[in-house]
């Protein structure tokens, strides 16, 4: 029964009055010891929902799928781990203590992309880690979220990406909670119908020019069908024209020409006998860079132009080693620059691919020895290695082809390889 507020006499149930100090009340006024009660078993269960609230999202609830913010990032590309863990020397649980700095990480990396896979109700990508010491990959798995990003990629595409490190096996690094999802290469054009085998790559104004640089390139073709100088438009990748000529050598570029060389063969009978011995001259010809149109050639005497045997030329010379004399030694550089308007570009000043650099905004660009395409150290891969602090930062192997030549020239990067020419942005 309830009590009366003043003086706590009990009153009946319903009653209007209280029967000793005849204090009026209000119908339903709740008396304050209940009141108290009821605030009570209100505050303290909320008190403990809040405790238990706290508990759950500190200690026991996950971080969803794809929030790493709060993990410890690594800053070693995947090319470095790779020859840090798979070292030929280390044992295993060697292996294992290289790992134990790494797991559980998130890092940032950029690979070249091999394919992507839905199956088993995961989407995972799979990516070529070309290192020198062994032929290894990369399986990341990303969140559903990525699928439309990682579907519209193309095997070969350099792409960046992050991840948590969770495992590695024989030849594998393992990857999850991927995200980022984004190509470090923009591929401008591409081109695999010409054929790119041996041949080094010249830029110019309008054109990127493809061609021999020896003579044994230019004169040693696959069944028997020679290479010839090619060009295409710089900005689409367009073919203009091909050297009518083969066996020829890409010599240089300028604004205006592209210089092609080629060999001539003359018999010299000798006197008063029916016998005959050989000498070697050349022709310098001058291209058109968007036609292909011979704009002049000069005729280059072997007796007035190139060295002679005694000054350039080795005991048993051969039609090779006069090539690279005649070049070498300045008769063909110096026609070509005597004739040309400036800006000359000459592909016999160019290192060989191993030696090949080029530096562009902090990073140097260059060829390297990798494991790819089978068995066996190959030397066709680009390598981008900061310029500051000496890390690789990643290596492609363009869809496992090799790279025959590459230049950058004003932030693009051009790239022959075995199976095709393109132009990537940088």
């Amino acid at each position: 029964m309830p009590n009366c507020p003043i003086c706590g006499t009990e009153i009946k149930e319903g009653a209007g009055f209280c029967p000793r100090c005849w204090r009026r009340l209000v119908t339903g006024e709740a008396p304050k010891e209940k009141n108290k009660k009821k605030l009570a078993a209100i505050i303290i269960p909320c008190v403990i929902a809040v405790a238990v609230v706290v508990v759950l999202a500190t200690h026991l609830l996950p971080l969803p799928s794809g929030h790493v913010a709060e993990i410890e990032y690594a800053g070693i590309s995947a090319h470095d781990l790779g020859e840090e863990l798979f070292a030929p020397q280390l044992t295993d649980l060697q292996r294992q203590d290289v790992w134990k700095d790494f797991g559980g990480k998130r890092v940032q990396w950029t690979s070249e992309l091999e394919y992507v896979s839905a199956e088993a109700g995961k989407l995972t990508a799979y990516f070529l880690n070309p290192l020198k010491v062994a032929r290894t990959e990369i399986v990341a798995v990303f969140d559903e979220s990525q699928e439309s990003s990682l579907l519209g990629l193309s095997k070969g595409d350099l792409i960046a990406y992050t991840g948590i490190l969770v495992g590695f096996g024989p030849a594998e690094i393992r990857l999850t909670d991927c995200t980022g999802v984004s190509p470090a290469l923009v591929r401008l054009w591409w081109d695999d119908n010409v054929n790119t085998l041996d041949k080094r790559v010249l830029v110019g104004d309008d054109v990127v020019c493809l061609g021999p640089s020896t003579y044994d390139d230019a004169t040693q073709g696959t069944n028997r069908v020679l290479p010839r100088i090619a060009a295409f438009d710089r900005a689409t990748g367009e073919p203009l024209w091909q050297d009518g000529e083969t066996g020829s050598i890409l010599v240089g570029i300028d604004s205006d020409y592209v210089y092609a060389w080629h060999t001539i063969t003359k018999p010299v009978s000798m006197s008063g006998q029916d016998e005959y011995w050989y000498w070697y001259a050349s022709d310098v010809i001058a291209l058109n860079q968007t036609s292909g149109q011979i704009g002049w050639d000069y005729y280059l005497s072997g007796d007035t132009h190139c060295e002679s045997q005694i000054d350039c030329l080795p005991s048993g010379w051969t039609l090779s080693d006069y090539v690279g004399c005649c070049i070498l030694k300045g008769s063909v550089e110096q026609e070509i620059t005597s004739r040309s308007e400036g800006g000359v570009t000459l592909l016999v000043d160019k290192p060989p691919l191993p030696q090949l650099t080029y530096d562009y905004q902090g990073v140097t660009y260059k060829g390297a020895c990798a494991v790819y395409g089978g068995e066996g150290t190959e030397c066709g891969a680009l390598q981008a290695v900061d310029k500051n602090t000496g890390d690789v930062l990643w290596m492609m192997t363009f869809q496992d082809e090799g790279m025959n030549d590459f230049s950058i020239v004003d932030g693009v990067l051009y790239v022959s390889t075995n199976k095709g020419i393109g132009a990537f942005q940088l």
